[in-house]
């Protein structure tokens, strides 16, 4: 065919073993791929042929030829959670590490896919836990950012390094906050996360969470001591934010913590005044509600 399908490769992807074999028996090339690089080896294990994948493996088919975009046999069998060819294939010693080619290994996407027994044989294997994309997302990321607690849990008691971050400073911890996963924090906090641990520009985890309103969140990390007045690299404050966004449950929340209310923004603007700029009456009462900071309000 005109896009390179063999007739072996069709016979795989119809889980034809009788052709399959007959084929093989009259020396079909076992590992000629489509134009995009997908072999018969790597269409009997997207489709969980089993008997095919065995039969190919047995004939010494290259069990790591990859697609045009790096995708191998292992990777598609754990995007698909077809459990019994991917351990079919650890036992015939594919290369369990073998990434795309941005970087995403198969224990990445079983754990963004939430493909809980799938993580369980790759970790049981020895995959690289710590292994990023290109753009520096770790399982342990994806899994954090997708909300797959049982699989948080698991690279968690696997070691899995529970601050490495993306390239821009993002830590598994920031996500789940910014994406308001409450379970998921409360677990990452539990284990030791860095609660003060800032994206390249500065953004904490208690920062995303005043600026998008996760109120429990916001209360889950000053439980935990996060720095209230940690401030971005243009000087804004969890409080700023709070107040620049007429966030009232959680500018009350800080202000009791003991929030910085005159701590200003590179620009010389404090929460107060930002609040004000803004038109958010409400906050502005919530100040006047503290006698110390309601004389500063006076005053200005």
């Amino acid at each position: 065919m005109n896009d390179g399908v063999s007739p072996l490769y069709v016979a795989c992807y119809n889980n034809h073993k009788e052709i399959v074999e007959i084929l093989l028996d009259r020396n079909a090339d076992i590992n000629k791929c489509r134009d995009i690089g997908a072999s018969p080896l790597y269409i009997a294990c997207q489709n969980n042929h089993i008997e095919v994948v065995k039969i190919l493996l047995d004939r010494k088919a290259v069990i790591n030829k990859c697609m045009n975009d790096g995708v191998s046999p292992l990777y598609v069998a754990c995007y698909k959670n077809h459990i019994e060819i991917v351990e079919i294939l650890l036992e015939r010693k594919a290369d369990i590490n073998k990434c795309m080619n941005d970087g995403l290994s198969p224990l990445y996407v079983a754990c963004y896919n939430n493909h809980i027994e799938v993580v369980k044989i790759l970790l049981d294997k020895k995959a690289d836990i710590n292994k990023c994309r290109d753009i520096g997302a770790s399982p342990l990321y994806i899994a954090c950012q997708n909300n797959h607690v049982e699989v948080v849990k698991l690279l968690l008691g696997r070691k899995a390094d529970i601050n490495m971050c993306m390239n821009d400073g993002v830590s598994p911890l920031y996500v789940a906050c910014y994406n308001n996963h409450i379970e998921i924090v409360n677990i990452l906090l539990d284990s030791k996360a860095d609660n003060n641990k800032c994206t390249d520009t500065g953004l904490s985890p208690l920062y995303i969470a005043c600026c998008n309103n996760h109120k429990e969140i916001v209360k889950l990390l000053l439980d935990r001591k996060a720095d209230i007045n940690k401030c971005t690299d243009t000087g804004e404050s969890p409080l700023y934010i709070a107040c620049q966004n007429n966030h009232i449950d959680i500018v009350r929340m800080l202000l009791e913590k003991g929030s910085y209310h005159n701590k200003c923004n590179n620009n010389g603007i404090s929460p107060i005044r930002i609040a004000s700029i803004s038109g958010h009456n409400g906050i502005l009462a919530v100040f006047n509600e503290h006698s110390r900071v309601g004389l500063y309000v006076n005053e200005n």
